[in-house]
């Protein structure tokens, strides 16, 4: 399974998440685009990275996901940011399921 990091923020965030991002050589995969609940997301990609921006307007949170071989790059950008970003940790049980060292 590709390796990857989840965050939070508030949702009038991600149009800096998604400038900080193109700042630093960032493109837009994926256009933001609106389901009809009013969801959104947007994909932005570079090299072996993609990053997924997402917002659900009944969720008090957006979403930044991050995935791909070489994810430490966008997670040092992500967390140099001047406006907090809360990490989410996975629960053990799907840790155990996605770490090929945990011997699950």
């Amino acid at each position: 399974m590709t390796p990857f990091v989840r965050y939070t923020c508030q949702p009038e965030l991600l149009p800096f998440v998604e400038a900080a991002l193109a700042a630093n050589g960032y493109t837009v995969a994926t256009p933001f685009q609106r389901s009809r609940n009013g969801a959104t997301t947007m994909v932005m990609t570079s090299g072996l990275v993609t990053l997924l921006l997402a917002h659900t307007p009944d969720q008090t949170v957006a979403d930044i996901e991050v995935w791909g071989d070489a994810l430490a790059v966008a997670v040092e950008l992500l967390e140099s940011l001047p406006f907090t970003l809360n990490k989410q940790t996975l629960p053990s049980s799907i840790y155990a399921a996605t770490n090929p060292w945990s011997g699950a």
